[in-house]
């Protein structure tokens, strides 16, 4: 029985290795735009429900650019008129944009009023950046992602960096993100592949906003959701090492989890809808099979590998209790492993202190192997777009 469990342990070892190792290697040829200008006229849109402790920094640090930015093409997105969001943003002579359709809860939702006022105001713009109100900007940011839509990518974005580094938790919530840019995403554009965004940090080439006349993104992950978009369209996108903006994690255990779970379960309905169509696409050879082929899996092997991990604990759990414990034990290290990488390849471009990082060697393989609760919360129906809360650090 031990012996039948292992083999089926290292079988989905085998295939995850594979299929990480090769995916990209399938050919992808880049589509670059054409239609760039060398000084482009650019927004900045910031969805901001009632961030007024938090999106000053923000708002300095891009009057700060290298590259102007004209204060009135800076649309801070909020819900309500008494929000006191609204006095910071005036302070600087930017504009505000208040939401009326209020029943339309994301992050999505917000940018589409916004972007179809604009277009009612018939108001166009050559770059559009998204950010969230926590952000702060290194000086270069703008300057050095205008590089990538100089090159001709559609959509790119930046290094995310951590802001409130100085304990472990936030930043055992921060590599998360260093996972899927410094490894996923460096890796696909070894092979000219797609990346996937991360929420904030990043631009879309105007001929798009133009052409949808709206912003199409509405799920919990709306992220994930514009990847899957621009993988099975051919868009170019490009992940940006040069252009670091600087990101606020959750403190708190709670606020994390809820988080995760928003994630984990926009992630899947994203996937199951785009299955189809990527399945399609394949099967038409575009220029980006390898991206497609890599979307169309999704994180099919790491789920593979972790089923079949968990399973081998069941059962060695009723067959040996010390077998069971010495898995545990293993499996534990093995994560401990990659954590130490993980934070190797963070001290490369941001220092923290010897006590957090021995901190979160040993917190990390905890907070991934509670993903597992967030898994199991994202079936609620009751979860949706729920207020972060930010400025405690």
């Amino acid at each position: 029985m031990i012996f039948l469990w292992l083999s089926f342990l290292f079988f989905f070892l085998f295939l995850f290795s594979s299929i990480f190792i090769n995916v990209f290697k399938k050919k992808n040829k880049l589509v670059l735009e054409t239609d760039v200008k060398k000084n482009p006229r650019v927004a900045i849109f910031i969805p901001a429900r009632d961030e007024s402790l938090v999106i000053e920094n923000l708002l300095l640090s891009i009057l700060n650019q290298t590259f102007p930015i004209v204060p009135k093409d800076v649309y801070v997105i909020v819900e309500e008129e008494t929000d006191p969001t609204i006095q910071i943003v005036k302070k600087y002579n930017m504009s505000y944009f208040v939401r009326k359709n209020l029943h339309l809860k994301t992050k999505g939702y917000a940018l589409q009023e916004l972007v179809e006022y604009l277009e009612e105001q018939k108001e166009f713009y050559d770059c559009y950046f998204i950010f969230d109100a926590d952000n702060v900007l290194h000086s270069n940011f703008i300057l050095s992602m205008l590089e990538d839509y100089q090159k001709g990518y559609a959509v790119s974005t930046g290094y995310r960096a951590l802001k409130n580094k100085e304990s472990y938790f936030p930043l055992a919530a921060g590599l998360t993100f260093l996972l899927i840019n410094a490894f996923r995403n460096q890796k696909a554009l070894q092979y000219n592949g797609n990346i996937i965004l991360s929420g904030t940090g990043y631009f879309i080439h105007g001929k798009y906003i133009k052409e949808w006349k709206t912003f199409p993104f509405h799920s919990l992950t709306e992220d994930y959701e514009s990847s899957l978009y621009y993988t099975l369209h051919s868009v170019s996108t490009h992940y940006n090492t040069k252009a670091i903006f600087y990101d606020e994690q959750p403190t708190h255990y709670k606020q994390s989890i809820t988080q995760r779970s928003r994630w984990i379960k926009g992630y899947f309905k994203n996937w199951f809808f785009y299955q189809k169509l990527l399945r399609k696409r394949r099967k038409e050879k575009p220029c980006n099979i390898g991206s497609c082929i890599s979307m169309e899996l999704g994180i099919l092997p790491i789920l593979f590998l972790l089923l079949s991990i968990f399973f081998l604990l069941v059962g060695l759990f009723f067959i040996s209790l010390s077998f069971f414990l010495v898995l545990l034990f293993s499996f534990y290290m093995s994560l401990l492993v990659l954590t130490f990488f993980l934070l190797k390849e963070f001290q490369k471009k941001e220092s923290i202190s010897k006590k957090v990082f021995w901190q979160v060697l040993f917190f990390h393989p905890i907070f991934l192997l509670s993903y597992v609760i967030a898994f199991f919360k994202s079936f609620s129906k009751n979860l949706g777009w729920s207020k972060i809360t930010h400025g405690d650090c």
